[in-house]
């Protein structure tokens, strides 16, 4: 009792649907070999839920060269570097510590880089917006989230969840179901539901932020301001009113309508307006 109570203040639910380990690790083994992954990535293995079925596929994805798990549970990670030390010479390697603190060349070992992960709750948007920067490097995610996550992750103009973060995401990546996965899935069961998402890198961006020297602090800042007061029209809450007016939107609407021509013509009037 006192194990699992750690484990849960860690924000740890232990997959153990065999069906959905077998997708999710038959899923981002394809992606990673159609790709051409020289490298493939999991965060927060926990107990090889999606690692030990990985690991029995690995012969079919010869293209991957290394295999890197990075667990934040001291235990679980050293029990994983005792299990890989035999299997390091074939580019199996154990990072210990959170992700987020974990340096960048400890995680990429060669590109390009696949990732799976079964995220955990508390720090998943924090990850994949981590994870979703390294459009160079990364061509394919195939990620657990809170259903909720994955809803914003997925969200279109004008639908339910609709925000930020679905803004950005989806401004480089492709963001597409795999499977709902629900409470009794997992060891202990969590009070949420759950979602698989496979994250695709796009061959352009909808906006290329990144054409221009300030474009990515810009972006950042009209995405915060637009959707700072998700119910007020932008005419209300927007600070940039003569870029807004230069754009064409109608100001009446909010954020979460406007579609992918709109944030451009508005990131284009924001540019020019801060000139």
């Amino acid at each position: 009792m006192a194990t699992h109570g750690r484990r849960r203040a860690l924000g740890q639910h232990f997959l153990r649907d065999v069906s959905i380990c077998n997708q999710i690790a038959e899923t981002a083994l394809e992606q990673a070999q159609h790709f051409g992954c020289k490298s493939l990535l999991e965060i927060g293995p926990g107990k090889g839920a999606i690692t030990v079925p990985i690991l029995d596929r690995m012969p079919t994805a010869p293209l991957i060269e290394n295999f890197t798990l990075v667990e934040r549970d001291q235990k679980l990670a050293q029990e994983w570097k005792v299990k890989f030390q035999e299997l390091k010479e074939k580019g199996l390697w154990v990072e210990p510590g959170d992700f987020l603190e974990v340096p960048r060349e400890k995680w990429i070992k060669s590109e390009p880089l696949a990732v799976v992960s079964n995220l955990p709750y508390s720090a998943g948007t924090a990850i994949v917006v981590r994870l979703a920067e390294e459009t160079h490097s990364i061509p394919v995610m195939v990620l657990m989230f809170q259903a909720e996550v994955a809803k914003r992750l997925m969200a279109g103009p004008s639908s339910d969840g609709r925000g930020s973060l679905s803004v950005w995401i989806q401004n480089h990546w492709d963001v597409k179901s795999l499977v709902k996965v629900p409470p009794r899935a997992f060891i202990p069961p969590p009070e949420v539901q759950s979602e698989v998402v496979v994250l695709t890198r796009r061959e352009k961006p909808w906006i290329d932020v990144h054409a221009v020297h300030e474009g990515p602090q810009v972006w950042q800042a009209i995405l915060k301001a637009a959707f700072a007061h998700r119910r007020k029209m932008l005419r209300s809450t927007f600070p940039w009113p003569k870029a807004l007016e230069a754009s064409g939107i109608d100001p009446t609407l909010r954020a979460e309508a406007l579609d992918w021509n709109q944030w451009e013509a508005l990131f284009r009037a924001v540019l020019l307006d801060r000139k």
